[in-house]
């Protein structure tokens, strides 16, 4: 064999072995082409089919009961949201002042001492952090229980009476916050006056977390509290209500949870500087006056409860799902 039909039979073969691999390729392809093609009618048939549904499954949603359990709660963003409005156009921002020696007179004559300002002596980086979580996790913590609430019981009708109680808990909270302002310790302990009553100068909204801002060199919480519109509502504790709303609302993982984490938030606001100790009591109170309105007064959502405990009884293994 020459050299010449050698190199004949080597181009030979490479043009072999490319024309196998681009028929590979195109089978490739092709067979790629119609498994997409074939996944996507199959989900526009599962997305028509639930469409066809739809009407049925909208039927069965208790839109009344819906609305009537989370009209106290849109009634306390609506108020808290409109906060400073309200105040302003009703005239009470020049009638009623935030209070300072409320607050600090209660609490000296319950407790006979401060208990923020002693745990403020204990502050450090690792403490701050601590402190820090619950207040992170504050905000969305009706919502993530809600989620809990509804796969849990299987049921949207499960998450109403945490809404009916949450609801009217914030609603009234917010409601005395906007007819008796009271500032937070942070505020009375660094507030400076001159001599005609007027406010100089105070601390930031932050508090005890302005420490945190200065370890992560942004500022982080101070973001937070100033576009806060309740700058003056330290009673009653909503920080402390809200895990006690959870508490008593069929907690979840267990109740020794619920209490620990109540315990830790009513710690982290005194600790923070952001609460007195009868905020956080008051908080509970209203919690438990709320609580016990619904079972022992009246609830619309009492027939509702039992229900949900007769669900969460039920197997995990069914697989149904009730709207």
């Amino acid at each position: 064999m020459t050299i010449k039909h050698y190199k004949e039979d080597k181009l030979r073969l490479k043009d072999y072995k490319t024309g196998r691999i681009v028929v590979t390729w195109n089978r490739f392809a092709r067979s790629l082409k119609e498994a997409f093609e074939f996944y996507t009618e199959a989900k526009q048939a599962e997305f028509y089919s639930w469409l066809e549904t739809l009407p049925s499954k909208l039927r069965k949603v208790p839109f009344k009961q819906m609305i009537i359990a989370f009209l106290p709660f849109i009634s306390f963003l609506l108020i808290y949201s409109n906060y400073r409005i309200i105040r302003e156009s009703t005239g009470l921002s020049k009638i009623i002042k935030p209070n300072s020696s409320f607050l600090p007179w209660l609490e000296l004559l319950v407790f006979h001492c401060y208990p923020h300002q002693i745990l403020k002596t204990f502050s450090n980086p690792v403490f701050d952090f601590v402190a820090a979580v619950p207040y992170l996790i504050h905000f969305p913590l009706p919502f993530f229980f809600a989620v809990y609430k509804l796969f849990c019981t299987r049921t949207i009708q499960g998450t109403f009476p945490f809404m009916w109680c949450a609801g009217w808990v914030n609603l009234v909270a917010v409601i005395i916050q906007l007819l008796f302002p009271t500032t937070p310790p942070w505020f009375v302990d660094s507030a400076v006056w001159d001599t005609n009553g007027e406010l100089m100068k105070a601390g930031a909204n932050e508090a005890g977390f302005h420490r945190i801002d200065g370890i992560l060199g942004m500022p982080f919480f101070h973001s937070i509290y100033s576009a806060s519109p309740v700058k003056f509502g330290a009673f009653p504790s909503l920080h402390v209500a809200w895990p006690a709303i959870i508490l008593v609302c069929g907690p979840w993982i267990n109740e020794k949870f619920a209490m620990l984490h109540v315990a830790w938030i009513t710690w982290a606001a005194l600790y923070s500087n952001h609460h007195y100790g009868v905020d956080a009591l008051a908080g509970l109170m209203l919690v438990f006056l709320v609580n016990f309105m619904m079972r022992k007064v009246w609830s619309p959502f009492k027939t509702i409860e039992k229900s949900t405990r007769v669900s969460l009884s039920r197997s995990r293994s069914e697989p149904s799902f009730h709207v």
